[in-house]
């Protein structure tokens, strides 16, 4: 009998559904989306009952869709996203919406790590920068500021954990990669650190355990055959964290190469195959954390806010092309890009900087925001169009850099995921931007095919990951850089650069979230 795959993606905006061969060709797909709440600046919201229910809708695309019996379907592994986090009580019912990954109201729970602990002490325990986007603040905050939901919390459980059982595991477990933006680990254990919670008074008891390695947690009950249309018995295994997961469905498995995804954020993701020296990586800028394949580390690089930036000039003022890829039967998205094509390289002056929640790598300041510079008459919707395109992309160059630097060399080769991997000209963008050469994947949507693969190692349905990896991960090939476009964007990206750290080191950001906070107490 033929076996197919499942992969489960759980992004921020959207899950998407895959089912796969073992040459990692799409059989069939399903895609919903949901929303994130902002009752307030900084904070982002999400009910897991409208996740589940967009995961449900998703699914039951993909299972229709699916040519063979369901039952041939053997295995299921699910990406989620990391630093999102909700409590539970016992019976794995949400006590409050959870708090998504770029949620950002833990500004002075960050500050207390701070003074607390310093940037070396906190950056050498976790491998990652002191943040407010990071699940500890959070949970600080939650206990600070909403003891009674505190109390209550019988664990307080990723979104991978809460699918897995919806789905109908009975295990209470984490995956190591899926906590990677919780900020309580220890980095060369990959496990919880005791002293942050003692030190931030919080009960670690209220964590999971740890599962590290790929195997099987349970499988789908008769409730989750009948949401998502996957056969009863399929073998539930966690994949990971959706970056490690687009890690291994990039076919990102030894040093030297590189992943990077462009999503609802962008994450670049490399592999380690020992723990970093956080003594010799104290100011490089980089995070570092689990990789989805057992026993290894990754560095990465974040910009928080990527394809929901493009999403976001979407339905705030690209309705016109909206109405136009309607009346053509295309997608709003490729319109806009082929606009943004008309604009030249630079746009005339016209800078975006797309720090909608914070910046990261490798700067991390909790509290920049994104703006234009350089508007004149001469600047229209193609030009505007095309800097917010180029401004994702100058964030992430430095990372790139940040990231390079800690390795010591260039990369071998960036591969390219998620939605953004779609379009040849934001692919090529990036390759002049950066002065790299960059590929990209058959299967753009990594991190669905990765799950699939983990679930399938974890479920015993695939005896080795090196080798399924080697079988289902395939390339379109390489996308060299034009050099001399990249020598342009070099000058427009140290202005990009300076003009963000002159806001920096002139407080903008931070006095500009003190007035609005003044200001925005109890609106919505």
């Amino acid at each position: 009998m033929e076996k197919y795959f499942a992969g489960i993606d759980a992004g921020t905006t959207g899950t998407t559904v895959m089912i796969f061969d073992d040459q990692g060709n799409i059989m069939s797909s399903g895609y919903s989306e949901y929303r994130t709440k902002h009752p307030h600046p900084g904070w982002v919201d999400q009910d897991m009952h409208e996740l589940w229910a967009g995961l449900c809708i998703a699914a039951k695309q993909a299972t229709s869709r699916f040519k063979g019996d369901i039952s041939q379907v053997v295995s299921i592994g699910v990406s989620s996203q990391r630093g999102s986090f909700v409590p539970v009580d016992e019976n794995w019912d949400p006590l409050i919406d959870s708090i998504v990954w770029s949620d950002t109201r833990a500004t002075k729970e960050a500050q207390w790590i701070n003074k607390e602990f310093g940037h070396d002490e906190y950056y050498s325990i976790t491998g990652l920068n002191p943040s407010a986007i990071w699940v500890y603040p959070k949970i600080k905050w939650l206990k600070d500021n909403r003891p009674e939901v505190y109390e209550k919390t019988w664990k307080f459980v990723n979104g991978q954990e809460w699918i897995l059982h919806n789905l109908g595991s009975t295990e209470l477990f984490a995956n190591p990669s899926a906590l990677n933006y919780n900020g309580m680990f220890d980095i060369t254990t990959l496990n919880y650190a005791p002293e942050l919670f003692d030190r931030a008074g919080l009960d670690m008891d209220l964590m999971p355990p740890l599962v590290p390695d790929l195997r099987r947690v349970g499988t789908v009950s008769a409730a989750g055959a009948a949401a998502t249309g996957f056969a009863e018995g399929t073998v539930l295994s966690p994949g990971g964290g959706d970056q490690q997961c687009a890690a291994v469905g990039s076919g990102v498995n030894k040093a030297g190469m590189a992943e990077l995804s462009l999503g609802t954020a962008a994450v670049m993701v490399a592999q380690l195959d020992e723990a970093p020296d956080m003594v010799e990586n104290l100011t490089s800028g980089v995070s570092f954390g689990a990789h989805a394949i057992p026993h290894r580390w990754d560095m990465e690089g974040t910009a928080h806010a990527a394809g929901v930036v493009l999403r976001w000039w979407r339905d705030t003022y690209g309705q016109p092309e909206v109405e136009a890829a309607k009346a053509l039967d295309l997608n709003p998205y490729d319109i806009i890009t082929l606009e943004a094509a008309e604009a030249p390289i630079g746009c005339h002056g016209l800078l975006f900087f797309p720090f909608f929640n914070s910046q990261a790598n490798p700067h991390f300041h909790d509290n920049a925001r994104g703006g234009m510079l350089g508007i004149t008459q001469i600047h229209t919707r193609k030009h505007a169009a095309r800097a917010v395109l180029e401004g994702v992309i100058y964030e992430l160059r430095m990372a790139v850099e940040a990231m390079e630097g800690a390795l010591g060399r260039p990369f071998d080769t960036i591969r390219l995921s998620g939605g953004g991997a779609k379009s040849l000209f934001w692919s090529q963008m990036q390759a002049d931007i950066y002065g790299r050469r960059v590929e990209r994947l058959k299967v753009s949507e990594c991190a669905v095919l990765g799950a699939a693969i983990l679930g399938a190692v974890g479920a015993g349905a695939l005896p080795d990951l090196d080798e399924a990896i080697e079988n289902m991960v395939h390339t379109h090939g390489f996308i060299e850089p034009n050099m001399a476009n990249h020598a342009v964007y070099t000058e427009y990206f140290h202005v990009f650069e300076k003009a963000f750290l002159a806001l920096v080191d002139g407080n903008v950001y931070d006095e500009l979230a003190e007035v609005t906070s003044r200001h925005s107490q109890g609106t919505a």
